[in-house]
């Protein structure tokens, strides 16, 4: 495995920390899935001092927010089978907004045909890349790298890259929402629902309102010493999405039908949402 350099503070860093909650319950007995461009990241970056301060936020969260961790299992798993129930359903086209060190392009068992696109800034696109071509791990599908701004015209970016607006999409928007403000959020939302032909679905997460207020601030404190902050949250997805054109059905983050057993703590508190356009069946 060849060493490659790290990505720098703030949402690059937030990746990091996610990609080894992944690592940790790969490494379970009963793990819900397992992950190995995880281990790769942590093997590439083995000498780097960014791991050190990774783990130094890892081991915070362990202490202040006791069960948090499970949530990234459930939600991985969570998104990983509602995105299997889309491709196996007909869909091969899938794209992933601020997509950090996802490893299922290299881990999920994918139709033939599918082409999965990873919208992420130019500095994680390029350090996903060279993860991926150094650890020497074959893809399961035809992934296109797209480097891109959220906060700008990612669209045209998509597009340029190959991107087909006529045929449906999977789209998986996790851990982004609440880095953005209202309005990013909001032109985020409608952005992708410009791009989205009939029969495609959408899969997002994002903060209950509680953790903007004092309920949230211990694990806002642990996000902030990543460089990172939370800027939104909402607690009406449902009709939000709505809104858009999305039928959508919210669960909470510690919801015991999604948990496959699993015991995920109360705080943070986060929704995870499956949708398809109204037109299309649930």
């Amino acid at each position: 495995m060849v060493h490659v350099k790290a990505p720098s503070v703030g949402v690059g860093q937030t990746a990091l920390f996610t990609a080894w909650m992944r690592q940790l319950e790969s490494e379970s007995p009963d793990a819900l899935f397992r992950d190995p461009l995880a281990a790769a990241m942590l093997a590439a970056l083995s000498e780097d001092p960014v791991l050190a301060d990774v783990a130094a936020v890892i081991k915070q969260t362990h202490n202040s927010a006791r069960g948090f961790p499970t949530y990234f299992a459930v939600r991985t798993r969570f998104f990983d089978d509602e995105i299997l129930a889309g491709v196996r359903g007909g869909i091969r086209q899938v794209v992933t907004l601020a997509a950090g060190v996802d490893g299922r392009t290299v881990r999920l068992d994918l139709p033939t045909g599918t082409r999965w696109f990873e919208v992420e800034l130019p500095e994680m696109t390029q350090f996903k890349q060279a993860l991926i071509e150094g650890s020497g791990l074959p893809l399961t599908c035809e992934r296109v790298g797209v480097a891109a701004d959220l906060r700008q015209d990612w669209q045209s970016a998509l597009r340029a890259a190959g991107f087909d607006p006529e045929k449906p999409t999977v789209w998986l928007v996790e851990g982004l929402l609440m880095y953005l403000t209202d309005a990013a959020g909001e032109a985020l939302v409608a952005g992708l629902g410009e791009l989205s032909a009939p029969g495609s679905r959408l899969l997002l997460e994002h903060l209950k309102a509680a953790m903007l207020e004092e309920e949230g601030r211990p694990v806002r404190e642990r996000v902030e010493e990543q460089g990172a902050s939370w800027l939104s949250a909402r607690d009406d997805l449902e009709e939000w999405l709505g809104a858009h054109g999305w039928q959508a059905r919210a669960y909470a983050g510690d919801d015991p039908r999604i948990g496959h057993g699993r015991t995920v703590a109360p705080l943070p508190a986060c929704w995870l949402v499956t949708a398809a356009l109204a037109a299309t069946e649930l």
